[in-house]
């Protein structure tokens, strides 16, 4: 952003644990102390952001800088979807006390797109027998990760942010404003906006540095919007079950990188970010006595919203793309999809990737088939599959429709 600020990425922890790190809002912030009144006038905060210089030489925290998730090494799943790295942590301690440093920062991190990915996965049960007992366990039968982020930008065009916008939240919308629950501005009690204009960004920034609170957090939320994920679910899934697989499908749209958190510069919030302080208070339950008074004392500000659209609708009321279509981009990739389904692929899948499934001159064989490229021997071995199918179901007590349907991917 040309300045010294650094960045960290902070990975989240499981929303339903209880932690020094989460709260049990739909939205978590980390916590931390100092319960104070009122902040300052906004008139009274511009007087004093005048004089940043006054305040003495700023110390910057250099902590790692972000990094996305690398999904070829595995996978964590919370509340049945898969995990991803939503939240950036950031520190720098000018952006406490200068409102047009912030403004101009803000602005600057809004222009970088965030990730949205295409999550397909499938899984089934299996049961096998220890001798007088039975396990079962889960396997991934393939794992395919799509990355869209080039689709935001206006005609492919890297870094083009034509179509993004950013806006402060609506007075009548539910949101942290610089407290440790979410409300609506004063004066309004309905998600209706009626009245008042709400604060623009540049009041929002006064109104932050403005507080005497020593713990505060501001939260940049990027926004993927117009993008039907129920048209594109049912697709993949409809494709996935042509290769007559069996399992479990689960189609999920994670966003990676959607949210950035700048916190204050303080000493207990750069021991909030460290992870190994972190496990010191969990694995000693210091977070019994610590988690209540950081939830109450920090101040939290999630007003400002980065949208980036996939679809919008212009002036004459006519729907647009940044590039293509949900339709055009499943035209386009899915004989890939295909493919790495029946390749049982695990990982993140670049379009290069794609590219190269595509372009092979026959899908592969579904998985527990033989292909010699003989029709005659390839018949023969798949009646005695479906024999040895038939006699596995019923032998396990199984429907017997199933194993005469064949299949791959189905519980055992």
């Amino acid at each position: 952003m040309g300045r010294s600020a650094v960045t960290t990425s902070e990975y989240r922890d499981d929303p339903d644990a209880v932690s020094l790190h989460t709260t049990p809002e739909a939205y978590s912030y980390d916590d931390a102390p100092e319960i104070t009144g009122l902040p300052p006038s906004y008139a009274d905060s511009e007087a004093e952001s005048a004089i940043p210089a006054t305040r003495g030489p700023v110390v910057l925290q250099h902590v790692p800088p972000p990094k996305r998730m690398n999904h070829d090494d595995g996978y964590e799943i919370s509340g049945g979807v898969p995990r991803v790295c939503e939240t950036q942590s950031i520190m720098d301690a000018r952006y406490d006390i200068d409102p047009v440093y912030l403004e101009e920062g803000l602005r600057e991190l809004a222009h970088q797109a965030p990730f949205p990915l295409v999550y397909i996965m499938g899984r089934h049960k299996e049961t096998v027998r220890r001798g007088d007992k039975k396990e079962t366990k889960e396997v991934i039968d393939f794992r395919i990760v799509l990355n869209l982020q080039h689709y935001l930008w206006k005609d492919f065009r890297g870094n083009d942010t034509t179509f993004m916008s950013l806006r402060t939240v609506d007075n009548g919308e539910k949101t942290y404003r610089g407290g440790f629950v979410k409300k609506r501005a004063p004066g309004f009690k309905q998600d209706l906006e009626v009245g008042a204009s709400r604060p623009e960004l540049v009041e929002w920034c006064h109104r932050y540095c403005a507080s005497p609170s020593l713990l505060r957090i501001f939260r940049l939320r990027r926004i993927v919007t117009g993008f039907d994920e129920t048209y594109l679910k049912n697709k993949i899934e409809g494709l996935i079950r042509s290769t007559n697989y069996r399992g479990h499908i689960s189609v999920t749209f994670p966003v990676e990188d959607k949210n950035v958190d700048i916190y204050t510069n303080n000493r207990i919030n750069q021991w909030r970010l460290k992870k190994w302080i972190c496990w010191i208070f969990y694995l000693t339950f210091l977070w019994i006595f610590t988690w209540p008074y950081l939830f109450f004392a920090t101040k939290r500000y999630a007003v400002v919203n980065a949208e980036w659209p996939f679809s919008f609708t212009d002036a004459s009321g006519h729907k647009q793309y940044a590039t293509i279509s949900e339709e055009q981009w499943f035209e386009k990739w899915h004989i890939g999809i295909r493919r790495l389904v029946l390749d049982r692929f695990q990982g993140e899948a670049s379009e290069e990737q794609l590219q190269g499934v595509i372009a092979r001159p026959a899908d592969p064989p579904m998985p527990g088939t033989v292909r010699t490229g003989h029709a005659g021997v390839d018949n023969a071995v798949g009646i005695l599959t479906q024999g040895f199918q038939v006699a596995s179901a019923i032998s396990r007590g199984d429907n017997l429709a199933r194993g005469l349907q064949g299949g791959w991917g189905y519980d055992t």
